[in-house]
């Protein structure tokens, strides 16, 4: 499978802006069909909890320009949206996943908002994982901070994970952190591990990309820097079915000692 990541810097709160961007940048970089298209958390807003400016019109506004774009490059495309909650307060921090015809296929609803920063008292926590199966793999968005708890990654490995999209808001002053953890969880897991940055700065922080692709031996397969840019490459599934089962620690796991 080829995957295409979108490393770019979401003007804030400007959702008009930011599909622009994502539209150009897609099209410059013309993805195959079928490819899957990733985009970082919070795209069309910024990681702003001003949830005034972030719900506004959603999720009908982003889903339908996902859905567009999904539709006229025939790829699927995950990507990272604020919505309203059911009962309209706070709201909901996801990751949502659109097929090649442009059908909402799902959402992965952050499970560990960024408490330093008051997330969880703008955006509810979720309550579960989610897995779905995209061109032959089975793959599990996870949401920035939730990178800093294995736990999350082995529950979807038990439910068949085995590749790993983390799309994150990740400032640069823990960027070593991002690096690390990318890689640990892709050697404990035996799974692919995408990691998409943003880039650029908002009124918080500033942000230095280095989105990466890592392979399920921990081999770090594709390494972007810190400007707006898109870059791809091929996922090949027999090598984590390959490495699996010639090393297979995910036999001897715990299932009895997981949350």
């Amino acid at each position: 499978m080829k995957v295409f990541l979108i490393q770019f810097s979401p003007t804030w709160e400007n959702k008009e802006s930011n599909y622009s961007k994502v539209q150009n940048l897609i099209e410059r970089s013309s993805p195959e069909p079928h490819s899957l298209v990733v985009l970082p958390e919070a795209f069309a807003t910024g990681f702003s909890l001003n949830t005034q400016a972030t719900t506004k019109a959603e999720p009908d506004q982003s889903y339908a320009f996902l859905s567009n774009i999904s539709i006229s490059h025939k790829v699927w495309i995950l990507a990272g949206v604020i919505v309203p909650n059911e009962n309209n307060s706070e709201a909901k921090n996801l990751a949502v996943l659109f097929n090649p015809k442009g059908k909402w296929i799902g959402a992965y609803q952050k499970m560990y908002p960024f408490t330093p920063m008051g997330e969880d008292q703008v955006h509810t926590r979720g309550k579960s994982t989610k897995t779905f199966h995209v061109e032959g793999f089975q793959l599990s968005p996870i949401l920035c901070y939730d990178l800093r708890f294995p736990e999350l990654f082995r529950m979807n490995i038990v439910q068949g994970a085995n590749l790993f999209v983390v799309i994150a808001s990740w400032p640069k002053v823990r960027i070593n952190h991002w690096h690390t953890l990318l890689q640990a969880r892709a050697i404990e897991n035996q799974a692919y591990v995408i990691g998409l940055n943003r880039t650029g700065k908002d009124p918080n922080h500033n942000y230095s990309g280095s989105s990466r692709i890592i392979d399920p031996t921990g081999k770090t397969v594709m390494e972007m820097k810190g400007k707006e840019e898109v870059a791809s490459t091929k996922l090949d599934r027999n090598l984590v079915d390959e490495w699996r089962d010639k090393f297979p620690v995910l036999k001897d796991i715990r299932e009895d000692l997981l949350p």
